[in-house]
């Protein structure tokens, strides 16, 4: 009956791009006015049904497993997905309650925060390593032209981060969530300042300490600290800048006062802060759930109204001074990313093992293409460059022209680093 009305759903179903179905007793069937963009091939009876009743987590899975293949666009497909969960494919009342147990076990807690990341970047650097750019940045990149390479943007984004903080030689900047280290070691190598970076990734701080190594910088020009954001703790010397790049959607919701809390905490008066992160343009009651159960535990992206609201709080000293949405900057970044992780299959296989490795490309593959479809289409993810100040500052400079005069993001020789760092 369920699987009836499903199929039902898709005869009616208002999608602007045709696709084809095949059935797992082989029928298949045209859905659409024009010649198919992709087809959908469930192959087991399980797989459609959960299909309908677990909706995008349902197929998501089944997919993972390879009880459904896709021929074609991945992104059409996400976007149909996304199409049946918004409108005619809720999960059922059952699944429901059972995934809301499930998050339970996810919530950011100290220690909870910990397992929710290492789930997802502690994967292996060397995974990361076959489809990010050199410098293993993970966040969106700023592409000055639709042709620049990812190594390019990358660099693009990194330095205009550094122009909107306005740092200036022996400044001391706090970093929350640093990654893999490349823009807390950009920041020194290129502008002179000095840099303790906050991290709960094992491997991720690993190999930033390894790769400062290498260079040759010592822990008095940069620090990479193994410790949540929370812990941060507010020195004699206050920073003079502060930054964090897409670390909030790891906070999760409910946590925002206290990350608010905490920039105020530790940055001197009138000192800089840039938070990028990505954002919804409405509140959810939820995260996407198969995003948040098998690729970002305990996630959530806030709205620019639900992040800024304890900014408004009477008390608060930060006030938010420049907002950049860089929404198509990241259809770009993860088309970059995709491409890769196409290119680099095979040895994803072999880091794994066949089968281990497929579920992790299917899974990727997924998560790169809905992020394609997302941010590319317009359907509702945006992602945001917020700058704060810690306090009223009449010394900043009165237009943007600062980001770009005399080409302030010149085109820099892009370094690719070898495959030992």
């Amino acid at each position: 009956m369920l699987m009836r009305r499903g199929l039902a759903l898709l005869e009616r179903l208002d999608f602007d791009t045709s696709f084809r179905v095949i059935f797992p007793n082989g029928r298949d069937a045209v859905y659409g006015q024009n010649e198919p963009v992709f087809t959908i091939h469930f192959k087991t009876r399980r797989s459609l049904r959960q299909t309908f009743t677990k909706s995008m987590l349902g197929w998501g899975e089944a997919y993972m497993s390879g009880e459904i293949d896709i021929e074609g666009g991945m992104d059409h497909v996400v976007r149909l997905g996304f199409t049946l969960q918004n409108s005619i494919m809720p999960m059922t009342a059952m699944h429901k309650l059972k995934y809301a147990l499930d998050v339970l076990t996810r919530r950011n807690t100290y220690s909870g925060s910990k397992r929710n990341i290492a789930a997802h970047y502690d994967l292996s650097n060397e995974f990361y390593r076959l489809w990010l750019d050199g410098n293993m940045q993970y966040t969106c990149g700023y592409f000055r032209s639709a042709d620049d390479s990812l190594e390019q943007a990358q660099l693009n984004k990194m330095d205009l981060v550094c122009r909107k903080l306005q740092l200036k030689p022996g400044e001391l900047v706090v970093e929350a969530g640093c990654g893999w280290g490349g823009l807390a070691l950009h920041m020194v190598r290129e502008y002179g300042v000095r840099v303790r970076g906050y991290n709960i990734s094992e491997q991720q701080v690993a190999y930033a300490r390894a790769r400062q190594r290498r260079y040759g910088i010592g822990e008095d020009r940069l620090e990479y600290v193994l410790d949540d954001y929370r812990n941060i703790p507010e020195t004699a010397d206050r920073c003079d800048k502060f930054v964090s790049i897409c670390m909030i959607e790891h906070a999760g919701r409910g946590n925002y006062a206290a990350f608010h809390d905490v920039v105020a905490r530790v940055l001197k008066p009138g000192g800089l802060a840039v938070i990028q992160f990505i954002s919804r343009r409405k509140p959810a009651k939820h995260a996407h759930k198969w995003l948040e159960k098998h690729v970002f535990p305990g996630y959530y992206n806030p709205t620019l109204t639900e992040f800024i609201a304890p900014l408004e709080a009477e008390g608060s000293p930060l006030h938010p001074t420049d907002v950049e949405n860089m929404r198509y900057h990241y259809a770009l970044t993860v088309k970059h990313w995709w491409d890769r992780l196409e290119a680099n299959a095979g040895r994803i296989r072999e880091l794994y093992g066949e089968r281990r490795g497929e579920e992790i490309i299917r899974k990727f593959r997924i998560y790169l293409a809905g992020g394609y479809a997302d941010f590319g289409h317009g359907m509702g993810t945006l992602l945001y460059q917020l700058v704060l100040s810690n306090g009223a500052d009449n010394a900043a400079p009165l237009t943007r022209d600062h980001l770009f005069a005399d080409e302030a993001l010149e085109r820099k020789p892009v370094v690719t680093p070898t495959a030992a760092e």
